[in-house]
């Protein structure tokens, strides 16, 4: 539905239209940014890191140049929680980091290995 405002004269009467229902006021941009911020947020917390202020914030065109209508903002965090999340994340990136290597060292056709029993 074309959303152009009509200048009518009173006298012509009411202007005849199809009625909008409550997706006429949906904001696909935002659903994607929203789904996005999910997707980071389910992801980090598999790794123990919560991100609670985490927000979908509409960008303004007219103070911007941006590309996408929204942006996702982490939020605030204090310098404790900063260290406690990367303290986190870097754990698990060395114990990835050892499985790879562990797995990378395992000779061709010798699977007996992964179980830690060499």
């Amino acid at each position: 539905m074309d959303r152009v405002m009509f200048h009518r004269n009173p006298v012509d009467g009411l202007v005849g239209c199809d009625s909008v229902g409550p997706d006429y006021l949906d904001d696909p941009d935002r659903e994607v940014a929203v789904e996005a911020g999910v997707r980071l947020v389910n992801a980090l917390l598999r790794f123990g890191v919560n991100l609670e202020q985490i927000s979908a914030d509409k960008v303004c065109h007219t103070c911007t140049d941006v590309k996408d209508a929204y942006r996702i903002r982490l939020g605030i965090l204090t310098v404790d929680e900063t260290r406690a999340m990367a303290a986190q994340l870097t754990s698990f990136a060395a114990e990835f980091e050892r499985m790879r290597e562990l797995l990378c060292s395992i000779p061709p056709g010798r699977s007996d290995a992964v179980d830690g029993s060499s």
